[in-house]
């Protein structure tokens, strides 16, 4: 892969990152705080790839003034989740979603305030990490696309544990995001849809325990809704065990359509 192609994905990743936090300081719509998010998950997916490929790998210590303001993004949307989810399993808990919707407020409002800041920060951080991105060889993206497969492979394989679901999707998701940039050089299958449909679920699954970590520590009156969310929460854990079985092999098949089937 030569080194401009890395950095033109970087400059086009960088360039998201910034418009959907300008976009949030202004209006503060929740959608363009999942997507400055995401945006942040991107461009850490790129640089683990790229401080993979070097000895000392310094490039994600550089992005440590983004994820500052990654951690307080998702205190707000952290209560934003819990007020879905309690609208949809339990909306006779009226009080509880207005301490959640409250929460939410009151973040986005401390978030904004620091809106004239955010952009310095933006602007520090991506002249510095231009500077240091190296140029990856192609042998070592297929061998950290391979390598980190049969690492996730291990993770999900019965009995697997729930601490490290959380994990799992973690590494799932980076290579997802790279896949992008890497596809044209990648020498092995990678099935995509696959890959994305496991780290959904157990996203769902996440967002569910966070919520009954949450609720569970606030009373008998919450155990309506702390039962409702166990219920989904095992649902969502048997749609995995099925899903996750023979994990590797659905990871690297893709089955091709046939030339009448493509558009």
């Amino acid at each position: 892969m030569k080194l401009k192609e890395e950095l033109a994905y970087f400059r086009g990743e960088w360039t998201g990152l910034r418009l959907h936090l300008k976009a949030f300081d202004k209006k503060g719509k929740q959608e363009d705080l999942h997507r400055f998010r995401v945006q942040v998950k991107k461009l850490r997916a790129f640089l683990v790839l790229a401080d993979s490929g070097v000895a000392a790998g310094q490039l994600q210590k550089e992005l440590k003034p983004v994820r500052k303001l990654f951690k307080a993004a998702g205190n707000i949307r952290n209560a934003y989740i819990n007020l879905e989810l309690i609208k949809l399993l339990q909306p006779s808990f009226t009080e509880i979603m207005q301490d959640q919707r409250s929460l939410m407020k009151r973040s986005a409002h401390d978030f904004r305030a620091g809106a004239g800041k955010h952009l310095q920060r933006l602007r520090r951080a991506q002249r510095k990490l231009k500077k240091a991105i190296p140029k990856l060889n192609d042998v070592h993206i297929d061998f950290y696309y391979r390598q980190q497969l049969e690492q996730i492979a291990v993770c999900l394989a019965p009995p697997y544990a729930d601490t490290s679901l959380h994990a799992c999707r973690k590494q799932l998701k980076m290579l997802i995001y790279n896949y992008k940039l890497v596809k044209p050089v990648l020498n092995q299958p990678f099935n995509e849809a696959y890959l994305d449909e496991v780290q959904n679920v157990i996203g769902e699954w996440h967002d569910k325990q966070v919520a009954i970590d949450l609720f569970s520590t606030g009373g008998t009156e919450n155990d309506g809704l702390v039962n409702a969310l166990r219920k989904e929460k095992s649902k969502l854990k048997r749609q995995l065990t099925v899903l996750v079985k023979d994990f590797y092999n659905k990871a690297t098949t893709v089955n091709e359509l046939p030339l009448e089937q493509i558009d």
